[in-house]
């Protein structure tokens, strides 16, 4: 099979002939239809990962279940399927305690890493997220695969097991947003622009989207907020605080991937409120919160992983929702690339050209 390879930080991607192993207990392999690329991955190849090279990356995809291994239950050649960068094995410690967003396997596929395949070299490759979606196959494990109804497309569907699970789930599971409520979603990106939706689906009131990029907030505006802010215009904590009576927001989400969008999530949130930071800085960095208002702020702080809830719950739901016009992601999903064009997919991801870039097979 052909699979777009990271052998160092400082190369492109390779597109490159891999032997795949065949699958083991729990696994199944998967004829991959369409990856989205989501700037986690672009990150991984840039050396934030626990993963050596060469690993073949991508987290969110569908495809069709080609051959199961032993101990499969749920299952079945023939499947179409969503993945996304987590599990939901339902043995381990987090699963059993009801939070399966921190599932021992999401790790457990990074450290030891995951051998899917070797190259014509007899080299071992390894699978970034212990997914590994950015190849015709893959050999996939269960815990973190979906099997999907929905009559949507393949472009839909890969977009599933990231921004929309992450997205919406951070409003709706993470969060609690409730009718009525008022919210602000810091970054309108491949992850912001879901929340956008999620917080009009929930019934929120008020929408405040914090953007940069106009392009950026004009599409918050088409996709529900009710209100816009540009940082240029003054700090944005300030503005969202104008906007509510002085109060702040009753839930405030952050999806603008910087320390600074976290620090501003939380000085947006009313004494009260919930903050909901969601992306990915770089793991050295910290974070700094006002004493007091930390301390005695009564703020309820809830970090999110995949959305915070179940992946065999939610990601069905969420498709049925696409499905039927309830969220669109019609604004979000910019542009569809091949395999051989899978590092302009990634030069796009990384300059925010696209808000999701998508690699179809």
């Amino acid at each position: 099979m052909k699979a777009a390879l990271h052998v160092g930080v400082d190369s492109p991607l390779l597109i490159e002939e891999v032997t795949l192993r065949e699958p083991g207990p729990g696994e199944v392999v998967v004829e991959i239809n369409a990856v989205a690329v989501c700037v986690t991955d672009v990150l991984a190849t840039e050396g934030l990962t626990l993963v050596p090279p060469p690993f073949i990356t991508g987290h969110a995809g569908t495809g069709i279940v080609r051959a199961v291994g032993p101990g499969v239950t749920r299952t079945r050649t023939g499947d179409r399927i969503a993945t996304a960068g987590s599990a939901e094995c339902n043995l381990c410690y987090p699963c059993l305690q009801g939070t399966p967003s921190s599932c021992d396997e999401i790790f457990g596929g990074m450290v030891p890493p995951r051998e899917v395949g070797v190259r014509s070299d007899g080299t071992a490759v390894y699978v970034d997220g212990g997914v590994g979606a950015l190849a015709e196959f893959m050999v996939l494990r269960e815990s973190g695969i979906v099997t999907i109804d929905a009559d949507i497309s393949i472009e839909q569907a890969s977009v599933l097991g990231c921004g929309v699970i992450s997205g919406l789930g951070a409003v709706f599971n993470v969060a609690g947003v409730q009718p009525g409520w008022s919210v602000a979603i810091v970054g309108c990106g491949h992850l912001g622009l879901w929340m956008v939706q999620a917080a009009r689906v929930a019934g929120a009131r008020t929408i405040i989207a914090i953007e940069w990029d106009p392009v950026r907030r004009a599409l918050a505006a088409d996709l529900g907020a009710t209100h816009l802010v540009d940082p240029a215009d003054g700090d944005p904590v300030q503005q969202v605080k104008e906007l509510t009576g002085g109060r702040g927001v009753d839930a405030a989400l952050e999806a603008g991937g910087t320390t600074l969008a976290a620090e501003q999530a939380f000085a947006m949130a009313r004494g009260g409120g919930v903050v909901v930071p969601t992306s990915m800085a770089q793991p050295a960095d910290s974070i700094t919160l006002n004493a007091l208002d930390f301390g005695v702020g009564a703020k309820r702080i809830s970090s999110s992983q995949t959305g915070g809830g179940y992946l065999k719950r939610d990601i069905p739901l969420y498709a049925s929702m696409l499905e039927n016009g309830i969220i669109d992601s019609t604004h979000i999903i910019s542009k569809t690339f091949s395999l051989d064009e899978v590092n302009a997919a990634f030069s796009a991801a990384r300059n925010k050209e696209v808000i999701t870039g998508v690699v179809r097979f």
